[in-house]
């Protein structure tokens, strides 16, 4: 839990910056979000997350980046963030 609360916080705050949110859909980012969604707990949260993960992925793939920044928003949201 503790140390989810400097992640999330950092990610609320970066989130507000545009310059930021241009920078979440990018595989380092998705590879962050994997790492932190398999240390999850809760397995519903952690379906979710997954799914919405998985569904951000696809938009980023095909270049949709608000596609991927409102399922990327969706993961944040199932995380707790």
């Amino acid at each position: 839990m503790f140390k989810v609360l400097p992640v999330a916080a950092f990610v609320a705050v970066m989130s507000l910056s545009p310059a930021y949110a241009a920078g979440e859909c990018t595989d380092a980012h998705m590879a962050q979000m994997d790492k932190m969604i398999a240390e999850m707990t809760d397995e519903a949260a952690k379906k979710e997350a997954t799914t919405h993960l998985d569904m951000s992925k696809e938009e980023m793939k095909k270049g949709n980046e608000a596609g991927c920044m409102e399922h990327m928003q969706e993961a944040h949201k199932a995380m707790g963030m």
